[in-house]
């Protein structure tokens, strides 16, 4: 008995310390840096645009800094891709560009050397670089000595003057290096050039609405001075642990939730074990009462009983904690600051506080029970029987254990179906065969080196051996969603804003990823043909702007094409989910061309399959042509559509496994009652079995208590089931949260499972036999 107890706390206490270590490193720990709850992301706001929050223009930046009154600084960065040529074999890192103040308003400094100083923020100031603790290790061995060394990256001798500590991973812990963006003067009198990423520090005792409104004031009136430019734009304030987590939490507390269930589950399933063996000692209890014990001993006896069984099940529960943490870190990739999570002492302190609270809930109700015995009648009976009301608490648990396991089993089916519906999605192009990859850029490359780099690189691609098709995108398909973006469509009236999707594409894009041709023709394949006068639209696209009529023919203009540039609609094709499998088809627009302002494009190549190609192939073919720039994000497509719908998997799988570990639970619970209710009715079943009963008869009420469980649980479980859809619904795609199809799914699995526990404890009572139970 000891034994199943501490495994089935184990296994309750382990799931829940493993998802509470997730919850606890990604919602509940602040951002590490000093007073993080002061930290906002800033944004400009402009609600007369579809996506009303956009980056931060650096001149923007530098007059709310300037300006207002409740922020104590405010700095920008953004990414950027850059080539280490340092040693001779290029390397990508992972850099971001910041601004004046950057270090300073997140309130880190170096953990080795310094941040840039003020003259190295300038434009023209000494070319420094801070590099990652990460970067450090990897790249110098944490060599103590490594401040004052050079890094060639881009093609420029930069200094490194710092390197910060491990715990700074601003903004991702895959961040190698941050390099002053020193902007030139006429960048920073740019109004629309909004790039930054911003972050502020709130001043002591301000909130974040005060900062918003004040910021807001100071945008007033720069959209008076400047009215072309910052007419009606504002700011946004969000504080950065919810920029940074926000999208996990639902998820996150469902799985808390629904691991808390199955708690529960073993605390019934333990007590259901404890109040068999507080039965068995009744006349154990009965003579310790007779010879002079109190109550209130023998109830600390049989508390303390359960506390040492508690304690062994929290402590083998850490140790799954610990294997299952691994686990999750290896399963939970995309789940922000899963880098973060720790077995420490918060863990640790969250285990044994559930095994105390477990100590309680198991324990105590047991003893109270086994401290009401009835010394006279305990003695008398010599423990041969009990009365029907003391199983009424077992069958009462067992209940509970069977609507917990139905409230978890509704939830693991509704995600489950779910996820294979969203399996079943088409994205709109055939993604096998398909390798993407990256290759180092800087933003600092001229538009025309951009445009003849690209077209030389699919060139050379084309001509590997195996190689299908070669193609370039800004975004990979179906993995990173952009905002829709303004256009207007030449010829009408323009007071109506539009907003669509956009990509830029090379012309085989098409003809790599087999994406149908509807009307029209295609992009040309021609590297020298005008940039931004040819697209091809959606067919969701055609059909929304152009209903009744022809799209193509017709001429469309955008303010992110140069002035004066305007494409021509030459060809519809057929819908791509361009934003995810979850989200549907939207209106895209595919500029046709190579982008001169994306300097870091994707690549896209189909492979036969009849004669496949390596990545190592095509790296080697590409240092022919390009020997100082690296490739690197190398996957294949397939595996880029699997990680989107990677959180939608983990969801499915834990609940899944939550479900099935609280089914066995409640199984088992039957099992329990079932088998201690034959234990204590032998002598009963003996006697009815020697006046002649059958087995059927003998069977018949076992299986119709099994059945009534089955039956109040299941109804309980679904009727909370029910009441909870509406937390559900935000969580399935393409079901309702009231599926009607898994609710009958999970009705009819309860009565196989109770059949199936209610088995062997009535194939023992009619096993009996009648004269050995009368002996005994």
């Amino acid at each position: 008995m000891a034994a199943a107890v501490v495994a089935t706390l184990a296994l309750g206490i382990g799931a829940n310390s493993a998802i509470f270590s997730a919850v606890d490193a990604v919602l509940l720990k602040p951002l590490p840096y000093p007073d993080a709850d002061r930290l906002v992301a800033v944004y400009e706001l402009n609600q007369g645009l579809k996506q009303a929050t956009q980056l931060v223009a650096p001149v923007r930046l530098e007059s709310w800094n300037r300006d207002n009154q409740t922020l104590a600084g405010l700095a920008g960065s953004y990414f950027e891709n850059q080539t280490d040529t340092t040693e001779a074999l290029p390397e990508r890192v992972e850099a971001m560009r910041i601004s004046p103040r950057f270090f300073s308003v997140l309130g880190v400094g170096a953990g080795v050397g310094r941040t840039p100083t003020v003259d190295e923020d300038r434009f023209g100031g000494p070319a420094v670089v801070v590099i990652s603790d990460g970067f450090w290790r990897r790249r110098f061995n944490a060599d103590a000595g490594v401040v004052g060394r050079a890094l060639t990256l881009g093609g420029v001798s930069r200094t490194i003057v710092g390197v910060m500590p491990g715990s700074f991973r601003y903004p991702a812990a895959t961040t190698d290096m941050w390099i002053p963006a020193q902007m030139p003067a006429g960048l920073l009198r740019e109004r629309r050039a909004r790039f930054y990423s911003a972050v502020g520090r709130l001043k002591p005792g301000v909130t974040i609405e005060q900062a918003q409104a004040d910021l807001a004031a100071v945008q007033a009136r720069l959209g008076d001075e400047f009215p072309d430019t910052d007419k009606g734009w504002s700011a946004s304030l969000v504080p950065l642990k919810e920029e940074t987590v926000g999208g996990a939490r639902r998820s996150l507390w469902l799985l808390l939730a629904a691991v808390a269930l199955v708690l529960l589950a073993a605390c019934g399933n333990v007590a259901c074990l404890l109040l068999a063996d507080a039965t068995r000692r009744e006349h154990e209890i009965a003579v310790r009462f007779a010879i002079g014990a109190s109550r209130a001993t023998v109830i600390r006896q049989l508390v303390g009983e359960g506390a040492v069984l508690a304690t062994a099940g929290a402590a083998f529960g850490l140790l799954l904690a610990r294997w299952a943490t691994s686990a999750l870190q290896q399963l939970a990739t995309e789940l922000p600051r899963i880098d973060e999570l720790r077995v420490d002492g918060r863990l640790v302190a969250f285990t044994m506080a559930l095994g105390a609270l477990t100590t309680i809930v198991f324990a105590v109700a047991p003893a109270l029970q086994a401290a009401r015995v009835d010394p006279g009648d305990a003695l008398s009976r010599g423990g041969r029987g009990q009365t029907s009301g003391r199983r009424l608490v077992p069958r009462a648990l067992v209940t509970g254990q069977i609507a917990l396991a139905v409230v978890l089993l509704v939830g693991a089916g509704l995600l489950i179906r779910s996820f294979a519906r969203i399996a079943q999605v088409s994205p709109g192009f055939d993604p096998v065969g398909v390798i993407t990859f990256r290759m180092s850029a800087s933003w600092s490359e001229s538009a025309a080196s951009v445009v003849a780099r690209q077209a030389r690189t699919v060139q050379r691609l084309e001509k590997i051996p195996g190689i299908e098709g070669a193609a370039v995108s800004q975004a990979l398909p179906a993995a990173v969603h952009f905002p829709p973006g303004q256009f207007a469509i030449v010829g009408r009236d323009t007071t109506e804003k539009l907003f669509a999707h956009g990509r830029m594409v090379s012309g085989s894009y098409f003809r790599t990823l087999r994406i149908p041709i509807l009307q029209g023709e295609t992009c040309s394949t021609d590297a020298g043909a005008p940039l931004f006068s040819r697209a091809l639209v959606t067919w969701t696209f055609a059909d929304r702007f152009f209903p009744g009529e022809r799209a193509i023919g017709h001429a469309l203009t955008s303010p992110g094409l140069p002035p004066g540039a305007g494409a021509t609609i030459v060809g519809i094709v057929g819908d791509v989910r361009e934003s995810g499998l979850v989200q549907a088809a939207e209106p895209l627009i595919y500029w046709c061309g190579y982008s001169p302002y994306w300097p870091d494009p994707q690549f896209i190549v189909r492979t036969n399959a009849a004669r496949p190609v390596s990545a190592a192939a095509i790296r080697a073919a590409l240092l022919e042509i390009e020997p100082k720039r690296a490739m690197y994000a190398v996957r294949t497509l397939e595996e880029t559509l699997s990680r989107t719908i990677s959180q939608q998997r983990l969801n499915a799988l834990l609940l899944a496994l939550f479900a099935a570990t609280a089914l066995l639970l409640a199984g088992v619970g039957v099992y329990g009652v079932l088998s201690q209710l034959v234990a204590a009715r032998v002598r009963e079943i003996g006697v009815r079995m020697a006046l002649g009963a059958r087995a059927v008869q003998i069977v018949a009420p076992l299986v119709a208590q099994a059945g009534a469980m089955a039956a109040v649980g299941g109804a309980a479980g679904v009727a909370a089931s029910l009441a909870l859809a509406r937390f559900m619904s935000a969580l399935v795609f393409g079901i309702s949260a009231r599926d009607p199809l898994t609710f009958a799914a999970v009705v009819l699995v309860l009565p196989l499972v109770a059949a199936i526990a209610a088995l062997v404890p009535a194939r023992r009572a009619a096993s009996i036999d009648p004269m050995q139970a009368l002996r005994e």
